[in-house]
């Protein structure tokens, strides 16, 4: 396969981004639209699913949102999710302009965070060919109670530095073992960040993330269930304790044509090579019969 560094812009910066193709295609083949969860970056364990993915015979456009990773943007490790809505789109609108790429076969490809840009995107745009959420979170306000139920010094330690924000922007770690706060400090994700990030990644356990965390609760992309109108593959970890895998079950539901998977791992795991095959196995499964991409 072939992999090549590009950018593309988004609003008034650039995403960073690599493009894998198929060695051999007889003619336009799919493009399936990666992006990373929560603070993550393209080198953080992506690369494995989009060369398999490529083996099925699309090509693959693996992008850092703005503000993190390779990507452009200042201030540097802004948690906004409009800004990565936009990033989404940008990437979409990319991907159609590329050479050998066929502009009515897009899949977007979310994990984690990154599964809402993907429905939000699909919703909005009609000729988007099918959606593959790995371990989605789709409701901020069933996150927010995980982490009141079990953490709620956490819960209070947020609040104060989204009031602490107001006077000055600051960054915060992403992720911690208890005591020590972070955004992201439940039972394992500390471990599972370790776990995932690359030694030559350009992650950074740091994050201004205050806007994100006052307003997580209203941001609740399984709503829009019942809106998506292209095939869907939710794969669900069942021990997964950092996203709410009820709601991932409900937009299966809610979703016309919606295919779940479930696996016996946590949110972490997927991205252990030991499960990475199984799982994309399903992905290239289901692409070949949605989406029409060869063997």
């Amino acid at each position: 396969m072939e992999r090549c560094d590009v950018s593309f812009p988004s609003s008034n910066t650039h995403c960073a981004a690599w493009v894998y193709r198929p060695e051999e295609s007889a003619g336009p083949v799919p493009c399936i639209v990666m992006s990373h969860g929560y603070s993550l970056t393209r080198h953080d364990g992506l690369s494995s699913y989009a060369e398999a993915l490529v083996r099925s015979g699309a090509a693959v456009l693996v992008y850092d949102h703005r503000y993190f990773g390779d990507s452009g943007g200042r201030p540097r490790q802004l948690v906004s999710l409009s800004a990565q809505h936009r990033d989404r789109q940008a990437a979409i609108a990319f991907a159609r302009q590329l050479d050998g790429i066929d502009p009515q076969r897009i899949i977007l490809w979310g994990y984690s965070l990154s599964s809402g840009s993907a429905i939000t995107a699909a919703v909005n745009d009609e000729a988007v060919a099918g959606i593959i959420l790995l371990c989605p979170l789709v409701d901020g306000l069933a996150r927010a109670k995980m982490v009141l139920r079990k953490t709620p010094r956490t819960v209070a330690w947020s609040a104060g530095q989204v009031l602490a924000s107001v006077v000055r922007a600051r960054t915060v770690p992403v992720t911690a073992k208890l005591p020590t706060m972070a955004t992201m400090n439940l039972p394992g994700e500390a471990d599972g960040f370790t776990a995932l990030v690359s030694p030559a990644s350009p992650w950074r356990n740091e994050a201004r993330a205050a806007a994100f965390s006052a307003t997580l609760p209203l941001y609740r992309p399984v709503k829009y269930g019942r809106e998506l109108r292209c095939p869907i593959l939710i794969q669900v970890a069942n021990r997964d304790t950092t996203t709410s895998t009820s709601a991932a079950r409900k937009l299966a539901q809610q979703a016309r044509g919606a295919e779940l998977k479930t696996y016996d791992l946590n949110h972490w795991e997927p991205f252990d090579p030991q499960n990475v095959m199984h799982i994309v196995a399903d992905q290239s499964a289901w692409l070949q019969r949605n989406v029409r991409t060869a063997s």
